[in-house]
């Protein structure tokens, strides 16, 4: 079986909860799964204590969910709340990029509402864009070289922002329990929201509209994979067949 890379690039830790079962179950395939994040999510009010306190309880968390999902997590020091998008934040994420030398991203896509629409989330989705363009080029300034080959992008998807948006649908009913666990890692930081019934939610939901117990839903940005040779004729009768 190929060995892929996948890197999944948030702005805050526990943005990665909605890919958290794709990501483990690319780890247990064998592939290398890398987890970066923008910022430290020092401003989150949940968590009590200054800035560093709050950033040192975050590192711990990632600490955990870096062996839970079986992946490599990196930070890249931007400041929370503070994510814009520039040149120079796009290079920064490029050089991680021409680092790992991925076949595939996940990031967020451009939400439109309070909370997924948060400006750190909106921001990054668009420096993760530009970042794909940048490590492309050759600078004397940087380690790496240049990294060109096509990378799939994946975002992740709401159909406020983007109702007719191509879709994939992962299958993550075996992965639902480690989800679970992977929320009471972070709950600290989510303070007395009920996550688990929301992420109980999305995944039926995802789910059912994809034959399966439980999945995790994506917008296709860009398709870095060759053209098939025909096309899907799968029928998606799984559940229904039982």
């Amino acid at each position: 079986m190929q060995k892929n890379t996948l890197l999944a690039i948030f702005a805050h830790p526990d943005d990665e909860m909605s890919c958290a079962g794709t990501l483990l179950k690319h780890s247990k395939k064998g592939d290398d799964v890398h987890l970066a994040f923008l910022t430290h999510g020092s401003n989150t009010t949940f968590i009590d204590g200054d800035a560093d306190a709050i950033s040192k309880k975050r590192m711990e968390h990632t600490r955990k969910i870096e062996k839970h999902l079986g992946v490599s997590v990196h930070f890249l020091n931007f400041k929370d709340s503070q994510v814009e998008v520039s040149v120079e934040g796009g290079y920064i994420i490029a050089e991680l990029i021409k680092e790992i030398r991925p076949n595939a991203i996940i990031t967020w896509n451009k939400m439109k509402f309070l909370g997924g629409g948060h400006p750190d989330h909106r921001n990054t989705s668009q420096l993760v864009v530009d970042a794909i363009s940048y490590a492309r080029y050759k600078r004397a300034e940087s380690k790496f070289n240049p990294y060109r080959n096509n990378i799939s992008l994946y975002q992740y998807y709401d159909d406020v922002s983007d109702p007719h948006a191509q879709l994939i649908y992962i299958d993550v009913s075996e992965e639902f329990d480690e989800i679970m666990k992977f929320i009471d890692i972070y709950q600290e930081a989510y303070g007395s929201w009920d996550i688990k019934s929301l992420a109980n939610i999305k995944l039926e939901t995802a789910g059912w509209k994809s034959n399966v117990k439980y999945a995790e839903v994506f917008q296709v940005f860009m398709r870095g994979y060759p053209a098939q040779d025909y096309l899907d004729l799968r029928n998606s009768s799984k559940l229904n067949s039982e």
